[in-house]
């Protein structure tokens, strides 16, 4: 198990506050460290709001804390009293997500028994600012995270998986070979990968605004997932007719252009490499499917078999000229050699 650049990051970024904090000569260090290991987050969006709900936490913390510290200080009543009043506040006013950190230096400054309540209140607001500002440059300029191309990488896969499936429905329509367990199974591998880029799309997203680029913007990565998803859809219906069945007799009206499409698709092998994406043509492929097609729909042999039978062996046709389709277009998208 390798160690992480957010990890890395991490460590940098604590140890470059304690350096500072030692620098400054601040007494006590803790409260800038652990802005700086809280603010580490896996964005440089989420490390911005991280850092302002720690700031707003601290602030309120400190003004409550000096309130019920000039009243009475270490009092258990007014301890409880404070901390209730803190987080109603804090629900009040949105602010949930500080409430942690604002009782916690509520809890440090009643508390402080040097009796200077307003200087401890001060110096964790800068403790806590100086961490913060740290662990946001760290993570803005020491690789910034960015998650497009992880995000992007979907496609590459789901062009070989997609193909799969193609090439498995073919021959269950020339071998009679059941292979509605192996599609389901890639179908299934499909919808991971999308649900993960979805995450890592929205992680950009959140990057972007704060000028944080990838080498695809979101605009890119989201019309890229798209088409995965409406591939996906296309997989589902040719996987339902499929499960349903083709009877023989009515594949029999195009079992011989079925097989001229099986030797056709035997010349384009995937995965696609980067390297390969430009050699590939599927093109005759999807000429052979539309001739398909428009010959069983015109052929007078289909008017002696149920309509229902007629109609999921169309159904079977459609969706594997749109995920062929849908192949070709995936190729295309296929990152170049310099990305």
């Amino acid at each position: 198990m390798k160690i992480g650049l957010r990890t890395i990051k991490t460590g940098i970024a604590v140890s470059t506050t304690m350096l500072v904090t030692d620098f400054l000569n601040i007494e006590y260090p803790f409260f800038a460290l652990i802005a700086a290991l809280i603010a580490m987050q896996p964005t440089v969006s989420d490390s911005w709001h991280s850092g302002i709900n720690r700031i707003i936490g601290t602030f309120i913390g400190a003004f409550v804390g000096l309130l019920f510290g000039f009243i009475a200080p270490i009092n258990f009543l007014l301890v409880g009293l404070g901390l209730i009043l803190l987080i109603y506040t804090m629900n009040r006013l949105g602010w949930t997500d500080s409430i942690n950190i604002a009782g916690v230096v509520f809890l440090a400054i009643i508390l402080n028994d040097e009796g200077v309540h307003i200087i401890y209140a001060v110096n964790r607001l800068i403790d806590t600012f100086i961490g913060i500002s740290i662990a946001l440059g760290v993570n803005y300029l020491i690789f910034p995270p960015t998650y497009d191309k992880k995000a992007i990488s979907v496609i590459n896969n789901v062009s070989s998986q997609v193909w799969l499936c193609i090439d498995k429905a073919v021959d269950m329509l020339t071998n009679e070979e059941n292979y509605l367990e192996e599609i389901a199974n890639i179908i299934n591998e499909i919808e991971v990968e999308l649900s993960e880029s979805d995450k890592f799309l929205q992680l950009q997203l959140k990057e972007e605004k704060v000028k944080v680029y990838g080498v695809y913007n979101s605009k890119e990565m989201q019309i890229r997932l798209n088409l995965v998803k409406e591939t996906l859809q296309h997989l589902h219906n040719l996987y339902g007719a499929l499960e349903k069945g083709v009877k023989k007799e009515v594949l029999e009206i195009i079992i011989e252009d079925i097989n001229i499409l099986k030797d056709s698709m035997k010349k384009n092998h995937l995965p696609i490499s980067k390297k390969q994406k430009r050699l590939i043509n599927l093109q005759p492929s999807i000429n052979i499917i539309r001739t398909i097609k428009k010959g069983l729909k015109y052929n007078p042999r289909v008017n002696q078999y149920p309509t229902d039978d007629v109609v999921r062996l169309m159904v079977v046709i459609y969706n594997l000229e749109e995920l062929m389709s849908k192949v070709t277009l995936l190729i295309d998208l296929l990152p170049s050699k310099g990305k």
